[in-house]
């Protein structure tokens, strides 16, 4: 039960920190000097770092959930 909830504990500061680096990666793309240039970051950058933050937070998400799911008795 303890193991379960610092688990859960880990996987929710995990989501936090991915929440953060969004928020740089896309204040840093917004700053470029011209839209050419945000463009290429949004497309280079910050896409693939958007699909592989959000693909982290929801397999920490969906462990959480296994670690409170009861046994199934066999």
């Amino acid at each position: 039960m303890l193991l379960n909830l610092v688990l859960s504990l880990l996987a929710l500061l995990s989501c936090g920190g991915g929440v953060v680096v969004l928020a740089m990666v896309l204040t840093w793309q917004e700053h470029a000097a011209t839209p050419d240039v945000r463009w290429r970051r949004l497309v280079y950058l910050v896409l693939p770092v958007t699909v592989l933050v959000a693909g982290l937070m929801l397999g920490s998400l969906t462990l959480v959930f296994r670690y409170w799911t009861p046994a199934a008795a066999g």
